[in-house]
């Protein structure tokens, strides 16, 4: 490919990007925060995890269910800007989204625990904001916003990259050149 096709294909890549950020970007609803906060109290706190966890769940989402390797990195770099802004109008909220986006990263890569990743989202969620020793009804309300929110973003995701698709006659080894 030629030095003007891969520049094209590098803008396109991140206007897609882009997009997807914008979408993840959207306030959460007040029915995502309200329940956050009825056992928070503090509803700045509620929005603030409800927001990060939003954004983490579309970076593992962009990372782990894209169908180019590189679109993760894109949706990174697409997300910097937005994050480095937060962080010059506020330290702490720099730092908590790192230390929140840290635990996001390391409760999905530790393994041979029982509980499912979902719930190990949830659970870093509800560690963010403040709750302490949730009961199962909380942990599943908490699990049901983690799937919720992955599977808008996995929607998200495919509407704007695209889907894989296969031939229905045709095993995907068979496809490899």
């Amino acid at each position: 490919m030629s030095v003007l096709g891969n520049w094209r294909l590098s803008r396109e890549r991140r206007r897609l990007a882009d997009q997807f950020v914008q979408g993840v970007l959207i306030a959460p609803t007040s029915a995502e925060v309200e329940w956050l906060t009825a056992l928070t109290g503090d509803r700045a706190v509620a929005l603030r995890e409800v927001t990060f966890a939003r954004r983490a769940i579309a970076l593992i989402v962009a990372e782990r269910d894209a169908l180019d390797d590189r679109t993760a990195s894109d949706v990174a770099h697409a997300l910097a800007p937005i994050i480095e802004a937060e962080a010059r109008r506020s330290a702490a909220v720099g730092h908590a989204w790192t230390t929140r986006w840290r635990e996001y990263g390391a409760t999905l890569a530790a393994r041979g625990l029982a509980d499912a990743p979902a719930t190990r989202l949830a659970r870093v969620l509800l560690t963010g904001a403040n709750v302490r020793d949730a009961n199962g009804d909380v942990i599943e309300r908490a699990t049901q916003f983690v799937h919720a929110t992955r599977a808008s973003a996995n929607e998200s995701l495919r509407a704007i990259f695209g889907a894989a698709t296969l031939p229905e006659d045709v095993r995907p080894s068979a496809l490899r050149s």
